[in-house]
């Protein structure tokens, strides 16, 4: 019984999360109310780990279930204030985590770039904005966590994350989320199908470009694995087919790319004869596949395209160029209010440009432009780098996370998307230690340590020199 606990006990407790989040997320409705209880729990599950369990991996899938619920709870900020005393509780038990994790500074080629972004996010708005603006609290809790927060992170990942076992462990827990992601939007979705108005002639979700992001992160993770089975091809296709229903238009212009992208490399890596032959077949259906569902939705591009003259992102593109004008070194900063006229966030949010090469010109100006171009390079070149192992997987994650984000807040909310994307960085650049620090100087190799001679055998004869 022992053993059995032993050998399944992981996979079964993925399943009770994954079962657990499901049920609520449906069963709730996705009213924000009803789904409190529930993230307090979380919350609290999470602390008391922190506080005693000393591999962070642990944790991994219960935050990533907590962020799944979380975004049914759109404009919740009345609700959720409540509970501010659940602040402490948390830092303690993070203060704790840390004690024990004891942790040292390792400097990866990701974290140069990382804390030129941390900077100029915070030196975004100076000179522009007032100081009521980037104080105010929604600012310079994003503020924060999309800059120093992003270090920190990437401080305690570094040294939690130095197992192999850590990407197997990743790739189990970003499956599960993906796999509970999609059974929520097929639960919401099928009735629809069978309704007068349809799929699409339905009230659009409000969630569904979060989740369509989740499961676009989640859908690589299936494949970035030494081992792989069928199913988990089959998987990657249902999350595709997740993407299309829940109606993220967004994700329905991309999301075909990103599949193509996962089967080319799974195929060009499978090892064993007979999968590589079912990965071959594989990609071929799903570049059939693929291409005729953008030959449909060109037909009917109304899918994505309808009501695109009222959108709102093509002003807030005009208006990020004007802030750049006004303020090229900084830009108007997170906590800019000036948008408040094209898009007015919730309580606790703050006034997005909606897409992220916007975002990054118009609040950070030409410093965030040089850090962020710097940020996106050394991403790059790491994933070339390790493109032919298994955890190349998650590179192919942050291109879904990546084309997410050109139309959407994306990478600029700390949790979960920033977080995955050092997450997934900071595994790629553990397995690759052997990369220099700088592209500059990577045609000076490391002198290779010469062995040590070893000594004479001893000798019987009286001599004063070994023979």
């Amino acid at each position: 019984m022992i053993g059995l606990i032993r050998k399944h006990g992981e996979a079964v407790c993925r399943f009770g999360l994954e079962l657990a989040t499901f049920l609520i997320a449906l069963l709730t409705g996705g009213d924000t109310a009803r789904i409190a209880p529930f993230a307090v729990a979380f919350v609290l599950a999470l602390s008391l780990g922190l506080l005693t369990v000393r591999h962070t991996r642990y944790l991994t899938l219960p935050f990533l279930m907590l962020t799944l619920l979380l975004i049914f709870c759109y404009d919740s900020y009345a609700v959720f204030i409540r509970y501010v005393w659940l602040l402490p509780i948390v830092l303690v038990a993070l203060v704790v985590h840390i004690i024990r994790l004891r942790p040292h500074l390792f400097v990866g080629v990701t974290l140069p770039p990382l804390v030129a972004v941390a900077a100029a996010t915070l030196l975004g708005g100076i000179g522009m904005i007032t100081a009521g603006e980037y104080f105010r609290g929604a600012a310079i809790a994003f503020v924060i966590g999309l800059g120093p927060g992003l270090v920190f992170t990437y401080w305690i990942l570094k040294n939690a994350l130095q197992s192999e076992e850590d990407e197997r462990w990743l790739a189990d827990d970003m499956t599960a989320w993906g796999l509970c992601a999609a059974a929520i939007v097929l639960a919401y979705t099928v009735p629809r199908l069978f309704s007068p108005d349809g799929l699409f002639g339905a009230p659009e979700f409000q969630w569904s470009n979060n989740i369509a992001t989740m499961l676009m992160l989640a859908m690589p993770s299936l494949l970035a694995r030494r081992e792989r089975r069928i199913w988990q091809y089959v998987g990657s296709f249902l999350i595709f087919a997740a993407v299309i229903l829940v109606g993220s238009r967004g994700g329905i212009l991309f999301v075909g790319i990103e599949l193509v992208l996962c089967m080319l490399w799974a195929w060009r890596t499978e090892e064993e004869p007979l999968r590589r032959i079912w990965a071959r077949l594989f990609f071929w259906y799903a570049l059939l596949g693929v291409g005729y569902f953008y030959y449909l939705l060109i037909c009917n591009y109304r899918i994505v395209l309808g009501g695109i003259e009222q959108e709102a992102r093509f002003a807030l593109f005009e208006r990020s160029l004007e802030n750049f004008k006004q303020n090229p070194l900084f830009g108007c900063g997170i906590g800019y209010l000036g948008n408040a006229d094209l898009y007015s966030g919730k309580a606790g949010t703050v006034n997005w440009f909606h897409m992220l090469l916007p975002q990054i010109w118009g609040s950070m100006g030409i410093c965030g432009v040089l850090a962020w171009g710097w940020q996106l390079f050394t991403r790059g070149r790491l994933a070339l780098h390790r493109r032919q192992t298994p955890v190349f997987g998650f590179a192919i994650s942050y291109v879904g996370l990546f084309l997410m984000s050109l139309v959407n807040p994306g990478e600029f909310c700390p949790a979960p998307y920033a977080f995955l994307a050092v997450y997934v960085f900071v595994l790629l650049e553990n397995r690759a230690k052997d990369m220099p620090l700088f592209p500059l100087f990577s045609h000076v190799k490391r002198k290779k340590q010469q062995p040590e001679t070893p000594l004479p055998p001893p000798t019987n004869e009286k001599t004063d020199f070994p023979t």
